[in-house]
C-alpha cells in the first residue's frame, strides 16, 4: 500500500469515528431530524471538503516522493557508476602495482645476478693473478729447462754419432755372425727357443690332468715350456706347455711334482 491509500485509509477512519460521534450526539441530544440532516450535511461537506484537501495534499505529496525517488534513483545510479570507475581505477592501480612488483623484483634479481657476477669476476681476476705469477715463475722455470734441454741435446747429439759409429760396427758385426751362422744352417733363434720368457699367468681351467693358462705366444711361450703353479706363495706343481695359440695355452701337469690339486685362479710363472 503507498502513502496515498494510507493517507485515504486513515481519512475514512477519522470520517467514520466522526459519523459515529454525530450519530450519538444526535440520538443523545433528540434533536430534529432536519436540522440534524442538515448539520450532518454541512458536516459531510466539510468532511468532504477536508477530504478534498487532503488527497490534494496526497497527490502532491505522493508527486514530491515520486520525484524523489527518481532523484535518489539518478543518484543512485550516478553513485554505482562513480563505484564502478573507482573500483577500475583501483583494478587498475593494483594491475599496474602487480606489473611494477613484478619488473622490481627482475631488477632485483638482476642487481643481484650483477653483484654475483662481480664477485665472481674479483675471484677470477685474484685467480688470474695468480695464475699469471704461476705463468711467470713456469717461464723462467722453463727457460731454465731449455737451457738444460739444449746442452742435454748436444750431449745427445755426440752420443748420437757415438751410437752411430757403434751402430755401424754391431752391423758389420752382425753380418759377419749370420754369415757364419747361415754357413753352417743355424736360426737365429736356435740357441734359445728352449729358454721361456719370464711371465706371470694365471689358471683358466682344469680338465684332468690338463690346464689351460693365460699365456701364448704372444707372450713367448712355446710348447716344452715349463711353469711352475704356485697358489699364494704356495708352490703346488710344475707343469709342461703341449700347445700354444696367441693368447692361450694349454699344459699338462707334472705329477711327480704336483704338491696339491690345481684349481682355476692358481698362480703360474716361468720366473722362478
Amino acid at each position: 500500500m503507498n502513502l496515498m491509500g494510507k493517507i485515504l485509509t486513515l481519512l475514512i477512519f477519522f470520517l467514520s469515528i466522526c459519523f459515529l460521534v454525530i450519530a450519538v450526539m444526535v440520538g443523545a441530544a433528540h434533536q430534529n431530524w432536519q436540522e440534524q440532516a442538515n448539520e450532518n450535511k454541512e458536516v459531510a461537506e466539510r468532511a468532504k471538503s477536508l477530504l478534498d484537501l487532503a488527497r490534494n495534499r496526497s497527490t502532491e505529496m505522493e508527486k514530491k516522493l515520486n520525484a524523489e525517488r527518481v532523484a535518489r534513483t539518478l543518484q543512485l545510479s550516478q553513485l554505482e557508476s562513480q563505484l564502478t570507475v573507482a573500483r577500475q581505477a583501483r583494478d587498475e592501480k593494483e594491475k599496474q602495482l602487480s606489473a611494477e612488483l613484478v619488473i622490481s623484483q627482475d631488477r632485483l634479481a638482476v642487481v643481484n645476478s650483477s653483484e654475483k657476477r662481480l664477485v665472481e669476476q674479483d675471484q677470477e681476476l685474484a685467480q688470474l693473478k695468480s695464475d699469471n705469477k704461476k705463468l711467470i715463475d713456469d717461464i723462467a722455470t722453463q727457460r731454465q729447462s731449455v737451457v738444460n734441454l739444449t746442452n742435454q741435446l748436444y750431449q745427445a747429439k755426440g752420443a748420437e754419432e757415438a751410437l752411430k759409429t757403434m751402430n755401424q760396427d754391431l752391423s758389420q758385426s752382425l753380418a759377419q755372425k749370420q754369415k757364419v751362422m747361415k754357413a753352417h744352417g743355424l736360426a737365429d733363434d736356435a740357441l734359445v727357443d728352449h729358454i721361456p720368457p719370464r711371465v706371470d699367468g694365471r689358471v683358466a681351467r682344469v680338465k684332468d690332468n690338463y690346464i689351460a693358462i693365460s699365456l701364448g705366444t704372444d707372450d713367448g711361450i712355446r710348447e716344452g715350456h715349463t711353469l711352475d703353479i704356485y697358489r699364494n706363495d704356495r708352490f703346488i706343481g710344475k707343469a709342461t706347455v703341449t700347445k700354444a695359440d696367441y693368447n692361450m695355452s694349454a699344459a699338462r701337469i707334472d705329477k711327480d711334482f704336483l704338491q696339491a690339486p690345481v684349481a682355476e685362479g692358481d698362480y703360474v710363472t716361468t720366473k722362478f
